[in-house]
């Protein structure tokens, strides 16, 4: 049998919930504190709930064969070679690891002013984040610094005196100023939200699990090309579907994927209407229903695709490699 780990509480944890269930694979757990849980998206599949600290050593240790949680923990915890991302980035979770020091710290606005800062005073760093704050520091040539561990919250620290700056994660970043904090400018560590993680061997030493892990992977997939692609459905008039294509094709945002679908519409008015449906990218839709009203499309209808699978994906190899 399958089993997922996913994130017990948090701000992660309805995310996943919501971010699962749009993909088609309902997840059901019977209150906030039963650590387990299930989905009728397949009887292979089980469902647990975790710490997001927890996580990644589960899925290393083979508790768990499929993880979710933040990249950032993800990379400060994984210690063992047993686990893989398999999809880095899932579209939310976003936040960014990020080193911020007191406002009233003047002449400190960014890492090469740190490094002079330390230089005459030994930095004292808040953190849960010791194995990334270190790495950053080494790449910055920084050396004079004791690393503090803080279970609460990291940001008062400077506040109470038990640290000069710290290293947190932040979203809007509005935790930070409210504590009298700055964010150096270049000191973002860590882009960060929600990955999937995979332990190397356990799916593939099973044939069950490995045809899971394909089925979950496959939707997963399907939700995330939703968010790329919009609908768009349309009547025309045109002499014949050969001219129509014709002209649909000389724009480059309303030939759809593979091309266009044509259809002969039955009107009252006994003019030769079409109906047309393309597929188009969100990042061109503007682009797309400009095009259309200069060929004076009408009934533009847009419509929000639920899932959308791309056969050019291979799920096997995704897993396997």
């Amino acid at each position: 049998m399958l089993s997922i780990a996913l994130p017990s509480s948090g701000p992660l944890y309805q995310s996943t919930i919501e971010f699962f269930n749009n993909a088609g694979i309902s997840i059901e757990r019977s209150n906030s504190r039963s650590y387990t849980g299930k989905t009728h998206f397949d009887k292979n599949i089980k469902i647990i709930f975790q710490r997001q600290s927890d996580i990644s050593d589960s899925v290393n240790k083979n508790i768990a064969d499929i993880g979710i949680l933040g990249l950032d923990r993800y990379l400060e915890n994984d210690k063992a070679s047993n686990t893989k991302i398999i999809i880095e980035k899932m579209g939310y979770g976003n936040c960014e690891l990020v080193v911020a020091v007191p406002q009233k710290w003047d002449e400190v606005n960014n890492t090469k002013d740190l490094l002079k800062h330390s230089k005459t005073q030994k930095l004292r760093i808040a953190t849960k984040y010791p194995v990334l704050t270190a790495k950053f520091l080494s790449q910055n040539e920084i050396e004079s610094y004791e690393l503090i561990h803080t279970s609460g919250s990291v940001e008062v620290a400077p506040e109470m005196g038990i640290a000069d700056i710290i290293v947190d994660i932040s979203a809007t970043g509005n935790t930070i100023r409210a504590n009298n904090l700055k964010i150096l400018n270049d000191g973002y560590i860590l882009f960060s939200e929600a990955c999937m993680i995979m332990n190397n061997s356990s799916i593939k030493a099973s044939n069950d699990k490995f045809e899971s892990a394909k089925k979950i992977l496959r939707f997963i997939n399907g939700y995330l090309n939703s968010k790329k692609y919009n609908t768009i459905i349309f009547n025309i008039e045109s002499k014949d579907e050969n001219a129509l294509f014709n002209q649909l094709k000389e724009y480059n945002y309303l030939s759809g994927v593979i091309g266009p679908t044509i259809a002969k519409v039955y009107s009252n008015d006994q003019k030769n209407w079409y109906a047309v449906t393309i597929i188009v990218e969100n990042t061109n839709l503007d682009l797309a229903i400009n095009h259309l009203e200069d060929i004076s499309a009408e009934g533009i209808t847009v419509i929000e695709n639920k899932l959308v699978f791309n056969k050019t994906l291979n799920v096997e190899k995704l897993l396997k490699n």
